[in-house]
């Protein structure tokens, strides 16, 4: 049997995220040169609900937040206004035709300030994971009437593989977790994040060097990677 070649000296990426067909992260750093890999290493399933409180703001964490409640629900309330923390989860919104009234930027310390400055006092609905950092809850504290609504699991999957990418993009603080609990980051790897989030939990797993991407969106990672490579 041949080989395989190492992957430390081509421009090959890794991303924790299940990528589609049309994935914008694999047609930039592809249509760039690069072998690009995306697989998650969580497994998510609905938590399901049956009732939830009429509210003037539903924000949403994730896209994974987004697909989790809008299946479960036969219409959004009337008269209801939309956030979103970063331009990813926008997105996803978008793509389901709901007008989104705030997005963030995927950093909770600049996206709670923001979202203060047109939800202060108001009622906010928080569809989310089990396991969320309620980022924007916990910074808003008083000035925001809080309701967290879990609507899915996210849990570490059995099998977590090692990967030989010159570069490992994590998209969220359980995946970097998942990893890293595992395997050590290798001489010649280096990484990209998506949020400070993310970010504070490499960190704590005692790696200190890597790049935050400006947008928390699969276009803000490619743009990571191809500022490493550059930077390299």
């Amino acid at each position: 049997m041949m080989k395989q070649p190492s992957l430390k000296n081509t421009k090959s990426v890794f991303i924790s995220r299940e990528l589609k067909a049309y994935s914008p992260f694999r047609e930039q750093l592809e249509s760039a040169g690069y072998q690009v890999k995306g697989a998650s290493f969580l497994r998510f399933e609905a938590v399901p609900f049956t009732t939830y409180p009429t509210t003037d703001w539903i924000f949403f964490y994730s896209r994974k937040a987004v697909t989790f409640f809008i299946t479960q629900i036969d219409k959004l309330p009337a008269g209801v206004r939309i956030a979103a923390y970063g331009s990813g989860t926008a997105a996803a919104l978008k793509a389901e035709g709901i007008t989104v009234h705030f997005t963030g930027t995927g950093a909770g310390a600049t996206t709670t300030p923001s979202f203060l400055k047109i939800a202060k006092t108001q009622s906010v609905l928080f569809p989310q994971a089990r396991h969320s950092r309620r980022t924007v809850e916990e910074l808003s504290g008083n000035q925001i009437k809080s309701s967290p609504l879990i609507v899915y699991d996210n849990q570490i999957k059995e099998s977590v593989p090692i990967q030989q990418a010159k570069t490992l993009v994590f998209t969220s603080p359980l995946n970097a977790t998942a990893y890293f609990q595992k395997y050590k980051l290798q001489d010649y790897q280096s990484i990209v994040v998506i949020g400070e989030a993310t970010a504070a939990a490499v960190r704590k797993l005692g790696i200190q060097e890597m790049v935050i991407a400006e947008e928390a969106s699969e276009e803000g990672l490619a743009a990571g990677v191809l500022y490493l490579d550059k930077d390299q």
